[in-house]
Parts: structure tokens; sequence; C-alpha cells
């Protein structure tokens, strides 16, 4: 039986949850409790923030009128929504006459879920009908009489024919519509080259450099959509959940404040503060803690940090400087530096990270260093350099191996590194320079500029390294990607692999793609990722995604199923915020801060406290040129104590002044044991908040 699904506002779903009953139901759309003040008291729950947190600050005269920032639970929307989901499933919605709900959190506008009861426990299936039956999406539910099953995989801005069936062979289809997400900044093109030697059940997940995390299909169609979650490092846990970086940055561009495990239909199981932070990637352990590649936890330092946090406590249970390893941190130093805008504080710029479980070995992958770096993980040693040993003047010879075969080539400014089952080393060789810092005059460029997966086979013993295997070389300049991007085995083996080159930039006035990261923000380039299927080392499908913005560059790409056997929606699972931020470094000022004659902070400003972090945001105009402007600082003053913190300032001069956009956060670590007013510090000027945080 067919039934088309229309569209009703349920009004204590926040975050877009849009419920649809099926034609013809006569089944109450229920609310979350059944008097007035029940519903009231769950409208406060999933407001989520206390109105007194976010309003202006107020005019403060005296210590009496500080108004105590209350914590914000930022899960409270969120398990609203689990209690309402529940509070349906138990309605008893027929099979026939479901409720379906589109988007249930909000944040994954091509999924839904269906709600329904059986008389007895009963199990099925769920196909995700396709444009093609090759593109058909397709699952299981287990056996319950309340049901509440996950969809995945609706097509954007269309109706999908969704079909439900049962373990005694009922069947029941519907036709599921989404509202239209724009999407108009990717231009997808997909290439079928062998179909047999393809696997439909596996999406191409695609990690866009604008935040966004695509599911797409063989036809090049977008099947799941979602934008919550930072997109450097996203892998499939083994529970079915994926993992991603949080949403929230503490230092410019893509350094966040930690992990977020998540499911399909977007509800985020767990989010986990880190000292130091989270940038590039992240392993699961068979414990099941995370390796993460962090920065140094003062943030002194950048992407030279790696800690191992425990998975039910988010505690740090395990650290390594990567500075204790090496006498010159200036050792090796790759011609990338020059292109990628670098400080001395990014001198080793690990962008992955891979745990060989058998032999205690963390690789990882310094792309300041041209160089895979491994470490005895126990013993926190040095084990051996994989990398051209040019400049490496402070690390013994011992340490790198020598080439030996043919066609051998060392790569640079590489990206992603990963061993196959046989313990051979794939890796994206970017191939930016393809000479070291101090011969930076000589790197190739214009057309000769070309990047590769590459596979390595060492021998540790007799320290040497064999190419056995490259793919991109030929695809020339069109295919060069100068950051970013990455290559994996789909089955442990060089027969199955999926490589991204996802930052190709091309100048069509230049007829050039010779571009590196400071050009990914131009106007004047196309940006270009190819995802290329290899099998049996034979390109059989490419994804080709284009446009004029940065959005069409990718990070790196998956190919999974929707569907899993683990990690559908779990409703009755509540979300945790674990671990912690650390201790925030406070700062010294330019010049002596005075709280003698302060000015009430200007409407306009939001303050925000949650269980790690408090954060802060908001604008001013002044007179004072960008050039010219003095720093700005968060201070917090207890009494006699004061501590101040840097803050974020962006300006951009115009006819009427300077706007300076602002933001800032600390961590909440060593703020318990006392109250303190918070004060701003902006152009110079002192201003009180009203607000205070204990």
């Amino acid at each position: 039986m067919k039934r088309h699904c229309f569209f009703t506002k349920h009004g204590l779903f926040m975050m877009a949850a849009v419920f649809m009953l099926a034609a013809g139901s006569s089944a109450p759309l229920t609310a979350l409790a059944e008097d007035a003040e029940s519903a009231e008291a769950v409208e406060t729950a999933v407001t989520t923030e206390n109105a007194e947190a976010t309003e202006t600050a107020a005019d403060t005269e005296s210590a009496e009128d500080i108004m105590l920032l209350e914590e914000t639970d930022i899960f409270a929307s969120q398990n609203a929504i689990d209690e309402a989901l529940l509070q349906e499933a138990a309605v008893g919605y027929s099979f026939e006459e479901p409720l379906v709900v589109l988007n249930p959190y909000g944040n994954s506008p091509l999924t839904a879920v269906v709600v329904f009861s059986t008389e007895e426990e009963m199990g099925g299936t769920i196909t995700v009908k396709g444009k093609s039956e090759e593109n058909d999406i397709k699952g299981t539910f287990d056996a319950a009489t309340d049901h509440i099953v996950p969809v995945y995989g609706l097509y954007n801005g269309d109706t999908t024919e969704v079909v439900l069936t049962l373990e005694d062979g009922t069947t029941n289809t519907l036709e599921i519509t989404t509202e239209s997400v724009d999407v108009s900044a990717w231009n997808i093109e997909a290439e079928m080259l062998d179909a047999d030697a393809y696997d439909e059940s596996c999406l191409n997940f695609i990690c866009s450099s604008g935040g966004t995390i695509l599911a797409i299909d063989s036809a090049g169609d977008i099947r799941w959509y979602f934008t919550s979650v930072g997109v450097m490092g996203v892998h499939r846990l083994s529970n079915g959940h994926l993992m991603a970086p949080s949403s929230y940055t503490i230092r410019s561009g893509y350094h966040k404040s930690g992990l977020v495990e998540f499911d399909l239909n977007g509800k985020i199981y767990a989010e986990y503060a880190i000292p130091g932070g989270m940038h590039h990637d992240f392993q699961e352990l068979s414990s099941g803690n995370l390796l993460v590649a962090t920065s140094s936890p003062d943030l002194s330092s950048f992407e030279d940090y790696v800690v191992e946090i425990d998975r039910e406590t988010g505690e740090v249970v395990w650290e390594l400087d990567l500075k204790d390893l090496f006498e010159d941190l200036s050792d090796g130093a790759s011609a990338s530096i020059w292109t990628d805008g670098s400080s001395e504080t990014d001198w080793f710029h690990n962008n992955a990270l891979w745990y060989d479980e058998e032999n205690d070995l963390l690789l990882l992958s310094a792309r300041h260093k041209d160089a895979i770096v491994a470490v005895n993980r126990t013993e926190k040693t040095l084990a051996w350099i994989l990398g051209d040993p040019d400049g490496w003047e402070s690390v013994d010879e011992s340490y790198f191996f020598t080439p030996v075969g043919d066609d051998f080539e060392w790569f640079y400014a590489q990206h992603q590194v990963t061993m196959l089952d046989n313990g051979d080393i794939l890796l994206f060789d970017n191939g930016t320079a393809k000479v070291k810092y101090e011969d930076n005059d000589n790197r190739v460029s214009g057309d000769d500029i070309y990047s590769r997966a590459v596979i390595y086979h060492i021998d540790t013993e007799a320290m040497t390294v064999e190419q056995v295997y490259e793919y991109g070389k030929e695809r020339g300049a069109e295919w060069y990607s100068d950051w970013i991007s990455g290559a994996i085995s789909l089955d442990g083996t060089v027969d199955a692999l999926q490589i991204t080159a996802g930052s190709n930039l091309y100048n069509a006035e230049e007829d050039s793609h010779d571009y590196g990261p400071s050009y990914q923000f131009s106007a004047d380039v196309v940006s270009t990722t190819h995802v290329d299927r290899v099998v049996n080392q034979e390109l059989i499908f490419e994804l080709t995604i284009s446009g004029d913005t940065y959005n069409c560059q990718t990070y790196r790409s998956l190919a999974l199923p929707l569907y899993t056997e683990d990690g559908d929606l779990d409703v009755t699972q509540i979300g945790v915020l674990l671990g912690s931020l650390g201790e925030t470094s406070t700062v010294e000022p330019e010049s002596e801060i005075s709280f003698d004659s302060t000015e009430k902070l200007p409407d306009g400003w939001s303050f925000t406290l949650d269980a790690v972090k408090l954060t802060l945001s908001g604008s001013y105009t002044t007179e004072t040129s960008s050039e010219d402007l003095a720093d700005g600082y968060l201070v917090l003053k207890s009494g006699d104590e004061t501590r101040i913190y840097g803050i974020t300032q962006t300006a951009t001069e115009t006819d009427g002044g300077t706007t300076v956009v602002t933001s800032g956060w600390i961590s909440t670590e060593g703020l318990q044991d006392a109250t303190w007013e918070i004060y701003l510090v902006l152009d110079g000027t002192t201003y009180r908040s009203g607000y205070a945080v204990s």
C-alpha cells in the first residue's frame, strides 16, 4: 500500500524537527506532556539556553547587580527530542499508517525516522529506493513491538520511496519528501568505468573543507548531508557510529575543542573536550580508547602532540610531546613551509596518525618534515624515519631507510598514512615543491607538478625501502593537490583503494594548476576534488566535484554503507560531555589594566557557560585603524586576584571606522573555587559585562 506523507509541525520539537502523518491517519500527534504545565517545562528544556545567560548585559553599578551565568546543558534539546520520540512510539501508530519524523534532530536533513507498533515482536527490512535499482539503500531493523526505524539516503528536495517489510512479509511503501538544502556550491559528476567491480553498498563520504560531510552515490546524487561537526578526521567507529571533530573552534581554522560521536540521524552520544584541542586525525584503539592528534596543552606550539583519551571518562591517559624526540626542531624542514604560511610554532605539522598495535609503533605524518615518523609508543622513543634524509643534521643516519628497486621517488608534504595488512605503508604524496626548505629556489613548479598515492615496502632490519605502487603521477597537473587529500585501502590490500586528490586549483587566465593553500579563497580559481576508486590497479570509478569556492576542496573521503549492523539511532541513550580543555593560559597585557573607571559593555554581546568552557562573542566599532588596534582581553576578577586571557579580534576598515568582530573562550578548569566577575578590554577601554562565573 502506498501512502503519501504530509508535513505537520510539532510544537515541542525544536531544531527543525518536522512530523509527517500518513494520509488518512486518525492517530493523535501527542506532545511530550499531557498537561500545559509539563509542556511548558519541556519547552524550557528544549531551548537549552538560560535567557539570562544570553541577553544583553544590564547597567551594573554595584556587585549586587552582577548576574551569575547559569551552566547550559548542551544536550537538553536532544534529550527532549528523545523523550518525544519515545512517547510517540508508545502511541501505537499502525504499520500501515506510521508516523514519519523528518530530520528529527534538525542537523541531518536527508534522514527521517518511521514510528509504528506491531502486536508481536517483529523485525524487518528497509529499502530506500534510488533513482535506479543499483542505488537502492538497504538496511534492517530489530525485532520489537514499538519501532523507531531510521531512514537514511533520502533525495534532496525530492520525494523518495521507502519500502518497509516485516518478517511476516507485510510490506508498506511510504513517500517521504525532504525540504531542499542548497547544494549549488558543488558541481558533482560521476563516471562509472567498471560497474561490475564497483561496490554499490558503500557511498562516498566526502569531507568538504567548507565544513560539510556529504554522502554521494554512484550516480553522483547526494544521499546524506551533515554540517554540525568538523571534517578533518572523520571515521566510523567499531560500534557503527561516526566520530568527527567538534564544531567548536579553539584556534583559527581547523583546530577544534575535541571529538563528537554521533549517528547518521544526527544524534550526539558523546562529546570529548581535549586539552590542546583536536586537529586532522584520530584512531580508535582496540581498547576503545582514542588516540588523538592534538597540540601542546598550553597552545604554545601546534600539531606536535598526541594523546590517548579514555573512552569512558574523557581523561588523558597517555601523552607524547614530539618536541622531546628531536634536538633541533628545524631538522628536515620541508619547502612546503614556504607556501603553507606556517610559523615556527607549526614546525612538525602532524596531519595523520596510525597505530601499529602488533609492533607498538605510532606512525605520524609530518608534512613540514616530508616524513613519516615512527615512535615506539610505550618507550616514547624514535623508531625510524621514512622520507628524504636531506637536512636532518642532528638525527643519526641509522634512523633512515635506503631506497632499493626501480622507479623510486621520495614523497613530499604528504597527507594520511595507513598500513596495509602486509605491513606496507600507504600515503598520499602531495608532491609540494619536491625539495627541502633550504633548496626552495629549485622547487618543482608549473606544468611539472603532480601528486600521487604511493605504497612503500620497508625492511626495518636492513633499513631499506622499496616503492611498490603509485597512482596519480600519470594524471599530471590537472590532478595535482598541494594540500589535504588522502588514500585508503578498502580491504587492507593494494587491490581496492579509494584515493582523494582534494585540492586541485585552476586559474584559466594563467592556465595553471600550480597553487597552494594561500590561494584557496581566491575568486580567480576553480577548486576541484577527484575521488578515484582503483580496483586491481585499474580506475573503475571517479567522482569529480568542482566549483568556485573552497567548499569543493575535500580533506579526505571514505567509502561506507549507510546502514550497519550496529550504530543506528538509540533514543534511550543520553549524550555526555567528557574530558576537559585543561586550564587556559593567561597572558601579559600590553599595558596595565585599570578598574578604577569602567564602562558598561554595549548591547549585542553574548556570554555562554557550559560544563567545560566559557565563551563570548560580539562586535564593536572604533575610529582606530586595524593596524593600530590594541589587543583584546577577557579579564576575570575575584577580589584582588585578576586573570587575563587573550581573545580573537577580526578587524575590517570601512568609511565609518573599523568594525571588530570578537570571540573567545576559556576553560572552566581552575575557576571553581571562587566567583569571578567578567570584564572585557576592547581597544584600550575596560568594560564590565554584568556577569560572573563560579
